[in-house]
């Protein structure tokens, strides 16, 4: 019998904790570890009696030939500890980590993980600021660490994707093969293609309550640092936060406006003294990076001038009536600047400031779309960024 089916009926044992079954593999094979919960030779040391007699008649009901054929179609891996594509983060870590499901590819470990956290609850502003972030890192070649919630952590995935830069890795709090929340279908399915998701539930596991700290713990022990966007005051990020600290793992907070409940937590970071991060750039220098940082300060100062100087020229293209269309503000465009979905996204653009996620609601476009669109936008002279929005360019 394969040996990563064998780990797998392992990790779906009832009350197969980390620590039972990191007592139980330590110093077994996963052959040697199924062979005695099967014939009931193991003591004490690994859990209590009840527990391996109980393990012991679950094991029997266990169709192998199934789980297998489960794990292929799920396209899951299996490793543990003794497995030399086991995460190696977790091989030494503070909380035993034996067995892991995962699906895609994993990042290189010799590059920078950060994880981005927050609220699933976020603000617009918390969102885009977490899809520039994760988009910033990974284009700088760093790996964007998430959990693929609603709110900060899969924005911050969207910006990683949308970059095409560094993998993403996400560790999620349900089966590989149960995607949650289900509207992230997509983003699950562009993480898997692009970089790896990781759990310790097993297949067909639900996202239980409990999963979830467990699931926090795996997110530090992979990130050389931690960047929290948006924390209510007792939000579940704060247990990321602990469980860095008690890795001795950095973490930065995102200064929020002392009015919006969802930077209550992050603030308190920042009174607590965590470093602020206003942007990729901070994370970039704490991560010694600074090289990195520096050319992304002087790329945004020169695309800065960039748009300046292509604006002069889409001033004067809009002169040019004979091959011009009129959109809702009565604003000339070269009918061949943008195809239609780029004059659906510049139709949402409000005079003022908008942001893209009032881009996004508006268009009717996913976000990736959207941010596209607004870059050819940009490149076209007909908008620019105004700090985390967009607005108009006359």
């Amino acid at each position: 019998m394969r040996e990563d089916t064998q780990a797998a009926a392992l990790a779906s044992l009832g009350g197969a904790t980390p620590l039972r079954l990191h007592n139980l593999l330590e110093q077994r094979s996963v052959g040697e570890a199924f062979e005695a919960v099967e014939s009931g030779s193991l003591g004490s040391a690994v859990a209590p009696v009840e527990v391996l007699a109980a393990w012991q008649r679950e094991l029997k009901g266990i169709d192998l030939n199934a789980l297998s054929e489960g794990l292929d179609a799920a396209g899951a891996r299996v490793t543990t500890l003794g497995d030399p594509t086991h995460p190696v983060q977790l091989v030494n870590d503070i909380d035993p980590a034996p067995v892991i499901f995962g699906c895609g590819t994993l990042p290189d470990p010799s590059l920078a993980h950060v994880a981005v956290i927050g609220t699933r609850r976020a603000s617009s502003i918390g969102r885009e600021v977490a899809r520039e972030i994760g988009m910033g890192l990974a284009e700088a070649g760093v790996v964007v660490v998430s959990g693929l919630a609603l709110g900060v952590d899969g924005e911050a995935h969207r910006g990683a994707l949308l970059a095409g830069g560094a993998p993403p890795l996400a560790v999620v709090g349900s089966g590989v093969d149960v995607v949650y929340p289900k509207r992230h279908r997509d983003l699950w399915e562009g993480v898997v293609a692009a970089g790896a998701v990781l759990s310790e539930a097993p297949l067909g596991g639900r996202p239980e309550p409990w999963r979830f700290p467990a699931r926090n713990r795996l997110i530090a022990a992979l990130s050389d640092l931690v960047v929290v966007i948006e924390s209510r005051a007792s939000g579940g990020s704060l247990l990321t936060v602990e469980q860095a600290i008690r890795r001795d793992v950095e973490v930065m907070s995102v200064p929020g406006s002392v009015r919006n409940k969802a930077a209550e937590g992050t603030n308190q970071l920042l009174v607590d003294g965590c470093a602020p991060a206003r942007d990729v750039v901070d994370v970039l220098v704490a991560l010694g990076l600074s090289q990195t940082a520096l050319a992304t300060r002087r790329g945004s100062a020169d695309a800065g001038v960039a748009d300046l100087a292509v604006a002069d020229l889409a001033v004067a293209d809009l002169a040019v009536a004979d091959s011009a269309v009129v959109d809702r503000s009565g604003s000339s465009v070269r009918s061949g600047a943008v195809d239609a979905k780029g004059a659906a996204v510049l139709d949402a653009i409000d005079d003022g400031p908008t942001s893209m996620d009032e881009v996004v609601d508006r268009s009717g476009l996913g976000v990736l779309e959207v941010y596209a669109h607004v870059e050819e936008l940009v490149a076209a002279g007909l908008v620019v960024h105004d700090g985390s929005r967009i607005r108009r360019q006359y």
